[in-house]
C-alpha cells in the first residue's frame, strides 16, 4: 500500500498502519516498511475485536496463508520473523471525518491482500456525496 501512498494522498485520506507487536517493532516497521506513514500498536487486541477482525492459528496457517506466501515470494516479497499475534488476522478501515466507517475488509487469512480499490472507490464516494449541488 505504501507504493501507492500517492494516490491515497490524492484521494483525502492518510495511511495509518495498526499493529500489534511491541512499540519498538511498530517503530522499526515504520521505519523499514512505511515511511511516511503512521504506525501505531495495539498489543492488547481491542481494535482488533471491536472491529470484528478474525484471530485464528488455521487462518494464519491454512492453504488460503499458504497460497498468498507463495504469490508474496513470487512477487519478490517474503516473509521473516513475526512480530507481534501470529493469529490475529488484519484488515483495511476507512473512516470519514468524524470516525464514521466507510470501508471495512476483514481478511479471512493471511493470504488476504487489502482491496485498495475498494478503499479509494469509498473514498471517492465519500467525496461525491460531501459535494454541495
Amino acid at each position: 500500500m505504501v507504493d501507492r501512498l500517492a494516490e491515497i494522498r490524492a484521494a483525502g485520506a492518510r495511511l495509518v498502519f495498526v499493529g500489534n507487536g511491541r512499540p519498538d517493532q511498530a517503530a522499526r516497521f515504520a521505519q523499514r516498511d512505511a515511511p511516511g506513514c503512521t504506525v501505531l500498536t495495539d498489543p492488547s487486541l481491542e481494535s482488533y475485536r471491536a472491529l470484528g477482525l478474525r484471530r485464528s492459528i488455521v487462518a494464519t496457517l491454512g492453504a488460503g496463508s499458504a497460497l498468498g506466501a507463495l504469490g508474496a515470494t513470487l512477487r519478490g516479497r517474503r516473509q521473516t520473523r513475526t512480530e507481534g499475534d501470529a493469529w490475529q488476522q488484519g484488515g483495511v478501515l476507512v473512516l470519514a471525518r468524524g470516525g464514521r466507517v466507510i470501508f471495512l475488509q476483514r481478511n479471512r487469512d493471511a493470504g488476504d491482500r487489502p482491496d485498495l480499490a475498494g478503499a479509494l472507490a469509498a473514498l471517492e464516494a465519500e467525496r461525491q456525496e460531501a459535494r454541495p449541488g
